[in-house]
């Protein structure tokens, strides 16, 4: 006879594990497979393209703090009507109105144009000037393109005969192409030679001291006074 409450066999529950792993894999495969199954809700955008979809609009209302009642129109004055049949008697002795216009003049044109003086410190450039400077030995070129073209060619041949190439020059240079700018002044001496481009410290020094040599120009001119005029040089060195 089998008795109540009886224990089950271990050896049969370890020949059913295999079913019970094959239950257990499917329902957990069923979960998952539901899961993905489920439709979210999901928010429709605004369609744009509507033309019932606007935007909130705010309104600036500005406060009336004055109350103006409008302005009546004024009445055009009449001129009084003139009657040619009525006569004024004036007595002869009366005192009549001066009928002379008189003229006031504050200024006399005397045809002479006035001819401002320039800034004594201010500094023209060549596109500036009325008159260009010269340089010695183009004292017969007469436009300024003329005294241009002379001052270019003359401070070239000065620069290259005056530039002297010295031994460390050739040892520690291998050449440069720089700038030298400087003011000529009012009484035609050179001033304030600056390098403005170029890094060749031993080219840059004997650059400078060739332009501070240069002779003494006939200066600039603006209105017929002479004025400071700014120029750059360009001074090519190679070995």
């Amino acid at each position: 006879m089998k008795t109540r409450n009886a224990k089950p066999n271990p050896s049969t529950l370890e020949a059913k594990r295999p079913l019970f792993f094959l239950v257990g894999l499917s329902l957990s495969l069923l979960t998952v497979y539901t899961t993905f199954e489920i439709n979210f809700a999901q928010a429709e955008m605004p369609d744009f393209s509507d033309d019932s979809v606007f935007t909130e609009e705010i309104d600036w209302t500005v406060p009336v703090t004055v109350m103006r009642a409008p302005e009546a129109p004024s009445k055009p004055k009449t001129m009084p009507k003139f009657n040619p049949n009525e006569f004024t008697v004036i007595d002869n002795n009366a005192t009549l109105p001066n009928l002379v216009t008189e003229w006031t003049t504050t200024a006399i044109d005397n045809g002479l144009e006035v001819i401002v003086d320039p800034d004594p410190i201010e500094v023209f450039t060549f596109t500036q000037v009325e008159s260009m400077p010269v340089f010695a030995g183009c004292e017969e070129a007469l436009t300024n393109d003329e005294r241009y073209a002379c001052m270019n060619s003359q401070l070239m041949a000065y620069v290259s005969s005056n530039f002297e190439v010295t031994e460390r020059m050739i040892q520690f240079s291998r050449g440069e192409k720089l700038f030298v700018e400087f003011i000529i002044e009012k009484n035609g001496e050179v001033r304030n030679a600056t390098i403005v481009r170029g890094e060749d410290e031993l080219i840059a020094e004997e650059a400078l001291r060739v332009v501070k040599s240069l002779p003494r120009f006939t200066p600039a001119k603006m209105n017929g006074k002479p004025v400071r005029m700014s120029y750059i040089l360009p001074i090519n060195v190679k070995f």
